[in-house]
């Protein structure tokens, strides 16, 4: 059972880096190029950010689980 769940850690850590990349990877396009295949990340970024400052406690606590995720 030790061993599922050091694999699961393992998958969600490769997974979370993975998709670390690929937001880097698309603030830069979007920077350089704009909008990329109709996404604005930027923006979307932005979106999340407000509408966790919005959340209040609820934000603050998903902001924390985030965090968490990407240490």
């Amino acid at each position: 059972m030790d061993n599922a769940w050091r694999m699961i850690n393992e998958i969600v850590g490769n997974l979370t880096s993975v998709v670390t990349g690929l937001l880097g990877l698309g603030v830069v396009g979007a920077l350089l190029f704009g909008d990329f295949l109709g996404l604005n990340v930027v923006d979307n970024i932005t979106a999340l950010v407000d509408s966790l400052a919005n959340g209040g406690v609820v934000g603050l606590l998903v902001l924390a689980i985030l965090m968490s995720l990407l240490k």
